[in-house]
């Protein structure tokens, strides 16, 4: 009975020890194993070269393709495979590609490359995208230039120019709709500066589908989309149109005002997050919600450097002129973290003796040639331009340094997100 109940309690011994073991291992998130292997990093020094860094591995690629032109403005698309190089003055507008394709679940990469089409137009100025159309509103004669990106690898692409749209010559703005609409705003000629007034829907035939007399300010500077809705910074409130062919405005609230710097003449938008953001230069921060017709202040400051979304859409990243970094909840407004930061200097735009007050809220719409972001991580140049530091965006900790082969003027995030 002894050598039994022994035999017995030995079983039992080896079943327990087996059942711990059979208990799973939680693999730690590290920053390897949660960002996506088709995020990269490209980077431009000061002559226009373009370089792209993989960073998981460090890998850092120069390819042997022409700079970018000295003062052209880049931009990516929502899809992250193309930059839109806009040549303001050289009336310009180049499209290279990233090689970085994605396929949803997947994803492939191909030759860093500039496509063949260009378009040639006058003055092309704002940029915007939404669901894989670029829409650029041509200062020069009122026109606005269209590109779908789903086009961009066919032989035969072209982007598209609509003009002759009884809009007159102004500083104006222009975005994409669901349906292939076009929000533009229209000047009133009898009302002196360059602002335009007004807004309009129209087709990709140029028909006028919404306008409303009613839905105008004094000035409109600056605009974004998230396909459902389009909104306008205005003098005296945000105009907005909806792909239902809806038009209307929301009116600004205290303490925005309608005097030089004091109201949105920057907007920005995500396909993924119903919620808008406006700049105000002395003001700070605003949090926009079109289908509420609300709006309210999130960050109260007259020091701020750019605003951008993650990736994602998810957070809302804001830095000042001290270099402090606060990350927002997008969706609500509510801070996440906020740190301050050794980052690389930026001008100061906001100087008004080197430029006039077009070009200051068009450099407001920039986001920060020193900050980018993936999803989960920011990608920040360091003082000495020659490094990269990667911080959490939960926590604003470091994860990871890089080094570049030269010094970096401007760094962007490109490619796509699938962990």
């Amino acid at each position: 009975m002894k050598k039994r109940a022994l035999s017995i309690l030995s079983l039992a011994f080896v079943a327990f020890s087996c059942q711990e073991d059979e208990t799973p291992i939680v693999e730690q998130p590290t920053f390897e194993n949660q960002e996506s292997e088709w995020i990269r990093i490209a980077s431009w020094d000061a002559s226009g070269r373009f370089s792209m860094m993989n960073p998981l591995n460090g890998n850092l690629s120069t390819p042997n393709v022409n700079p970018f032109a000295e003062g052209s403005r880049n931009y990516l698309s929502t899809t992250g495979q193309y930059i839109t190089s806009v040549e303001r003055t050289a009336g310009i507008v180049r499209f290279f590609d990233t090689g970085i394709v994605n396929h949803e679940d997947h994803g492939h990469e191909y030759d860093i490359r500039w496509l063949n089409a260009t378009a040639e137009v006058p003055l092309p100025t704002h940029f915007s995208a939404s669901s894989g159309n670029i829409v650029i509103f041509n200062d020069g004669d009122g026109s606005i230039t269209w590109a779908r990106e789903a086009s961009m690898e066919t032989p035969s692409f072209q982007p598209v120019v609509l003009g002759d749209l009884g809009n007159e010559v102004h500083h104006g703005a222009a975005t994409w709709l669901k349906g292939n609409k076009f929000a533009v705003t229209f000047k009133n000629p009898d009302i002196p500066g360059a602002l335009p007034q007004t807004i309009k829907l129209i087709d990709s035939n140029k028909a006028v589908l919404a306008e409303n007399a009613d839905v105008s300010v004094s000035g409109i500077h600056g605009d974004a989309s998230n396909g459902e809705f389009a909104i306008f910074g205005g003098t005296t409130a945000v105009l907005v149109a909806r792909a239902n062919n809806e038009l209307f405005k929301i009116d600004n609230i205290a303490p925005l005002e309608s005097t030089s710097g004091n109201w949105m003449g920057t907007i920005k938008a995500h396909d993924n997050n119903p919620i808008f953001y406006g700049w105000s230069r002395n003001k700070g921060i605003f949090a926009i919600d079109p289908a509420a017709k609300s709006m309210r202040n999130v960050y109260d400051g007259d020091d701020v450097v750019g605003y951008f979304f993650s990736a994602d859409g998810s957070k809302l990243i804001i830095q000042n002129k001290s270099n402090e970094v606060m990350v927002l909840n997008a969706t609500n407004g509510d801070m996440v973290v906020e740190s301050a930061i050794p980052v690389a200097s930026v001008e100061d735009f906001s100087a008004r003796k080197v430029r006039d007050e077009f070009e200051t809220y068009r450099l407001m719409n920039e986001n920060p040639p020193v900050l980018t972001s993936s999803e989960k991580y920011l990608y920040v140049l360091s003082p000495s331009r020659t490094q990269i530091d990667v911080l959490d965006l939960n926590d604003l900790k470091s994860v990871k340094t890089m080094t570049l082969s030269t010094p970096a003027t401007t760094i962007m995030r490109v490619g796509f997100q699938t962990k």
